[in-house]
């Protein structure tokens, strides 16, 4: 009888074109990832205030509000080759003029924003790029390397951020990420060329896109099912993004230690509990407990937690705390993907697919939308009244939402699943 081989690693790993085009993605979300939590502990290391580092959020944001809507588009009208080349280069250059900032806080966000601006080019035409490069058999494999890698290099980003800014510095750690987006665009440089498909036609695109948004939108309000999901999706994304602006203020605070040393004492325990929830979860689901279930535990665990640093932990001696802490952000983590796994599955089981793209690949921008108001009040709270205080704010407003999943009303209208 024939011995059957079974490979240890994915097949697209001998894809050599698969290679370059990974190696760049890796390099550019690490890169980016440490460049933004680094302009953050620089920023507020400066200033002291987490209302002028909510600005680097706006500052990133605006251009996904701009060019968003159409830069796919430019994905398919040019060579997209050379549009990663250029995005990549333009990118590594850019980090540089971080150099000359100084104490001129606009000119830093003004530079952050060029860099989210040339970055909205990049990723379309990197998503465009890989079916070409992998064969239809290899493109699941293909995928879920690249969801593994933005997982990695979100870790390895915001995890090495304050490592690199306290031992290195500011400058040598924005050389250093220049010198990553420099390799990624010698990585995609020996792509093989890939022409356009069609014309540009902006008036066409912005319409097809908006349109696109209001047909999301429409099943989502006719269809209560996707609602409840969807929010609970939407609404840990931004609690993500505004908790990541507040962490500086609540080291220094809680610990009073430096903020480079925030990713020891929160970033890498949350990290941590998210990838072991993402490793226990779904073997949980599979033993057939209603997600709704999972999901209402899971907030209830959020919100114990996000009370226990706003105001359990202020009670507690100084020299207690630094124990502490990482344990909640560790059960945070483990929270939050309890969250984000069951709703994420609850929208594709009540979705059709012809509307999936439509909801999955729009909720980006309306999630941008909807995230700077908060940003701003956060970060207005956390000014005024301090981070314990927002923190506490925010554990009471995820227990209102736990006791609203107690409500029959709203459990109604998720799947008996």
């Amino acid at each position: 009888m024939k011995k059957l081989s079974i490979p240890v690693v994915p097949h697209v790993l001998g894809n050599k074109q698969f290679i370059k085009l990974w190696l760049s993605q890796l390099l550019t979300i690490t890169g980016l990832n440490i460049v933004n939590f680094v302009l953050l502990l620089q920023l507020f290391n400066k200033t002291n205030s987490t209302l002028a580092a909510s600005f680097l959020w706006i500052a990133y944001s605006i251009p996904i509000l701009l060019v968003g809507p159409f830069a796919s588009t430019v994905a398919d009208i040019v060579n997209r080759k050379k549009l990663l080349v250029i995005t990549t280069l333009l990118q590594s250059l850019t980090i540089l003029l971080f150099l000359f900032t100084g104490d001129r806080y606009f000119l830093l966000y003004t530079i952050l924003f060029v860099y989210s601006l040339i970055s909205q080019f990049y990723l379309p035409s990197e998503s465009a790029t890989l079916p070409a490069l992998v064969t239809k058999e290899e493109l699941p494999e293909a995928n879920g390397l690249f969801l593994l890698t933005k997982q990695a290099g979100m870790l390895i980003g915001f995890g090495s951020a304050g490592f690199l800014s306290k031992y290195l510095g500011f400058h040598p750690t924005l050389i250093l990420c220049s010198i990553l987006l420099a390799i990624a665009c010698i990585s995609v440089a020996s792509l093989p060329k890939m022409s356009h498909q069609r014309r540009l036609d902006i008036e066409t695109d912005l319409t097809q896109f908006f349109s696109k948004v209001l047909d999301g939108y429409r099943y989502i309000k006719n269809n209560k099912q996707i609602l409840y999901p969807i929010l609970l999706v939407a609404g840990g994304e931004i609690i993500m993004y505004i908790i990541a602006i507040n962490i500086p203020a609540l080291v220094k605070e809680l610990l009073n230690i430096a903020v480079e040393d925030a990713a020891l004492y929160i970033i890498i325990p949350a990290l941590v509990g998210a990838m072991l929830g993402v490793y226990i979860f779904p073997k949980i689901l599979r033993k057939q407990i209603r997600k709704i279930l999972i999901i209402r535990t899971a907030i209830l665990g959020l919100a114990l937690c996000f009370l226990a640093i706003g105001v359990f932990l202020p009670l507690v001696p100084l020299e207690i705390r630094p124990f502490l802490l990482p344990i909640i952000c560790f059960m945070t983590g483990i929270s939050f993907v309890g969250v984000q796994i069951p709703s994420q599955t609850l929208m594709q089981e009540v979705t059709p697919p012809d509307m999936m793209g439509r909801l999955w690949g729009n909720l980006w921008f309306l999630m941008t939308i909807a995230t700077i108001i908060p940003m701003f009040l956060s970060a207005s709270i956390t000014e005024v009244l301090g981070a314990h205080t927002f923190f506490a704010l925010l554990g009471g407003i995820i227990s209102m939402v736990y006791l609203m999943t107690l409500s029959k009303i709203h459990i109604d209208h998720l799947p008996k699943q």
